[in-house]
């Protein structure tokens, strides 16, 4: 079974091939529309969007034992009929180039403890490090956990970045136009040496055919 677009000087053609019965039926108030082709009718663009104009996060000087975060919102619109991935990735740690002097991912809150994969509620004072979590919202900001609950349970909840990319949103359903916020936190002990801390961070998105 295939399907997709075509086009020429003067047609433009979507099709579904190798479907039992492709076609639109309606019953009622349902309509039911077989076939890849359908998933054109409202959008068919793959779309991801970071909505930060700087593509950058900076925190400011920090104040230990206070957590500072900062965050900006993504948006993703996907036809592809099993929905779309999202994945993130840290280079390396928070760190002043050339000194070996990091601030450590977090591991979040003394017996809750959070990994790369799996978050955990993070904010106590004392629990220092540099972390993240991402939340599905709607159009007006507000959290609704749509595809980021399996990974965040709420914005209490965060994970350590790592240097291999990890799942943060996902849904197996084509979308237009989702939205989530990412928060970034970090929390150092007054022993922490002053400087100039940077790493750069990456995002993947992947559409699930």
């Amino acid at each position: 079974m295939t399907g997709g677009t075509k086009a020429s000087a003067g047609y433009h053609l979507s099709d579904t091939v190798g479907q039992m019965a492709p076609g639109e039926y309606t019953s009622g108030a349902y309509t039911v529309e077989a076939g890849f082709q359908y998933i054109y009718n409202t959008f068919n663009k793959f779309r991801f969007v970071i909505n930060d104009p700087d593509l950058a996060i900076n925190f400011g000087a920090l104040t230990p034992d206070i957590g500072t975060t900062a965050s900006h919102s993504i948006s993703i619109s996907c036809p592809a009929g099993h929905g779309y991935q999202i994945l993130v990735r840290e280079n390396r740690p928070l760190s002043i180039l050339g000194s070996g002097q990091t601030i450590p991912d977090t591991s979040c809150n003394i017996g809750s403890t959070c990994t790369p994969s799996s978050s955990a509620i993070w904010n106590s004072s004392t629990s220092y490090g540099f972390g993240y979590n991402v939340i599905g919202t709607d159009i007006n900001d507000n959290p609704t956990g749509i595809g980021t609950s399996q990974y965040f349970t709420d914005i209490s909840y965060y994970r350590p970045f790592s240097t291999t990319a990890q799942y943060v949103m996902s849904e197996n359903v084509p979308v237009s136009n989702h939205q989530a916020r990412v928060t970034y936190k970090v929390l150092i002990s007054s022993s922490q040496p002053a400087g100039n801390y940077t790493n750069s961070i990456n995002f993947i998105a992947v559409p699930n055919y």
